[in-house]
């Protein structure tokens, strides 16, 4: 005899009963959870690291140096309009230990009329952005992407709901789902000859994708009510957040705007490829992490002592990963390149050499967001914020006239600051310079190791005349070695966090199983 369906009332209970669940920030089993979140992580990492580097190699190939110029030109504008997109309310959600329904209606309705007034304004921005870079076609992609904001904009709270949860192994499926039709997407696109647009119509798909999943994995409608107290009583964390956003825009950004106007699209489209790659570290490595660090901090702020372990050892873990990564890409750029993107790319090997060293510094202090924001202290760090961009839009300007090697150096240069910051984010938690010292300087040490070993191993092989993929094998198989070696002799502390870990993630599966 067949089921019985469900009652209408059970199934709406059911439906919403992982929305109930996100009220009140989950505190027990918590290191289960960091564990949960760092394994489905790592995976992700793996993924879209394929998947990203893969489908660049490919459309390198189909498309010019100038057509990912344009993009970097409008992506000047994206960058900032998707960061402001929701106003760091989708933050403050998951900040807050208990919030409710209504509060979720609103943060829905607020970032939803965000998004739309983001994608007109990028609309209207897409004609001046012409005349800057004296380029119309940057314009006409302009508007045709200001469409992805307002997808954007629906889902601020679908992100927050699954961040406050810690579901992350449903935000991997999500996100590797949605960079999945991106990037078939562009290729077909640019396979049928669409040139640059088809670095267009990747995006556009991949944000409706994103969206249609977010809608289905959580079972969030909006009711028609609107808190307004709730969002000026946070006005001035939300101010913060976006003050951050602002900054983080300007530093990231600066250097595509002066490059794209100084140097023109080819010069720039060398400059954003070998920063896609290094950006793989901070945006698929570092910041996915955060996201499970962030709600993991939050809970943890009452426990000042399990916060400190905590903080010592998820730092630990980051920079022994992301330091071999950013320095690897340094000292094999001279191979990856012509292997990965062609001949016609060469410029850009010493631009990546520089850029990969920059980037090992930012993504391996990058955890000092995660303390800034659970400890709400993001004015603090808006301060901190300023002083870099700053020193950034100086250093670039001083440059810029020299040439794209001279602005990649000063930003490669730039990347120390991030170690301030990071000092700064320790000492709200009890932590000093010596915690600062012990976190960091055995990986880059043995970063360098793994850089200088490769360098040397290069020259001895250069008679020998290797194809570039099996000299690309070695030098590799030799960084792992070395890096792997050089920390181990450094301290073993790294083998035992590793350990540690890869064990909780083993015992985690069995028990799924079981």
């Amino acid at each position: 005899m067949a089921d019985k369906p469900l009652p209408l009332s059970r199934r709406h209970d059911q439906r919403h009963a992982l929305i109930r669940r996100a009220f009140v920030l989950p505190s027990r089993d918590l290191g289960q959870r960091v564990v949960s979140g760092a394994s489905f992580t790592l995976l992700g990492i793996a993924a879209r690291t394929l998947l990203t580097i893969g489908s660049m190699a490919i459309l390198a190939r189909l498309l010019t140096p100038a057509d990912f110029g344009y993009i970097a030109m409008a992506a000047v504008v994206t960058e900032f309009a998707s960061l402001l997109a929701s106003f760091g309310l989708g933050n403050i959600l998951i900040q807050k230990r208990v919030v409710s329904r209504l509060q979720l209606d609103t943060v829905f309705w607020a970032g939803t009329a965000t998004g739309c007034a983001i994608a007109a304004l990028v609309f209207l921005v897409s004609f001046a952005t012409e005349l800057l870079f004296a380029e119309p076609t940057v314009g006409g992609l302009l508007r045709a992407l200001s469409i992805t904001f307002v997808l954007a904009g629906l889902t601020t709270v679908h992100e927050a709901v699954l961040a406050r949860l810690m579901q992350f192994h449903t935000e991997f499926y999500i996100r590797i789902g949605a960079l999945g039709v991106r990037a078939l997407t562009s290729i077909v696109f640019a396979w049928l000859g669409f040139g640059v647009w088809s670095l267009v119509a990747g995006p556009i798909a991949g944000a409706l994708a994103q969206l249609v999943l977010m809608f289905i994995a959580v079972p969030f409608l909006p009711r028609l009510r609107f808190y307004a107290a709730y969002l000026f009583a946070n006005l001035r964390t939300g101010g913060s957040y976006m003050g951050n956003t602002f900054l983080y825009y300007l530093m990231m950004n600066v250097d595509l705007l002066l490059i794209g106007r100084q140097l023109g699209a080819s010069m720039l489209g060398y400059y954003q490829n070998a920063r896609s790659l290094t950006d793989e570290i901070r945006g698929r490595i570092a910041m996915p992490l955060q996201r499970v660090l962030f709600p993991a901090f939050s809970a943890m702020q009452a426990d000042r002592d399990r916060l400190r372990q905590s903080v010592l050892k998820s730092s630990r873990i980051l920079a022994a990963i992301i330091c071999p990564i950013g320095f690897g890409l340094s000292a094999v750029a001279e191979e990856l390149v012509p292997m990965l993107y062609g001949d016609q790319w060469l410029p850009m090997i010493p631009v990546l050499t520089m850029l990969g060293i920059g980037a090992a510094l930012r993504g391996s202090t990058s955890i000092a967001s995660s303390l800034f924001n659970a400890q709400n202290r993001v004015a603090l760090s808006l301060r901190y914020n300023v002083v870099g961009a700053i020193i950034l839009i100086g250093s670039v300007l001083a440059v810029v006239s020299h040439g794209l090697e001279a602005v990649t150096a000063a930003i490669a240069l730039n990347a120390m600051y991030s170690i301030v910051v990071l000092r700064a984010s320790f000492g709200l938690i009890g932590l000093d310079f010596r915690d600062l010292l012990h976190v960091l300087a055995r990986p880059v040490l043995a970063a360098i190791a793994m850089w200088i070993c490769i360098a040397v191993l290069r020259t001895a092989l250069a008679p020998m005349q290797f194809s570039t993929f099996v000299a690309l094998l070695l030098h590799v198989s030799t960084g792992v070695v070395t890096y792997s070696l050089a920390l181990h002799l450094l301290s073993r502390q790294y083998l035992t966090d590793f350990t540690d870990l890869v064990t909780r993630i083993r015992g985690r599966q069995h028990r799924r199983a079981d």
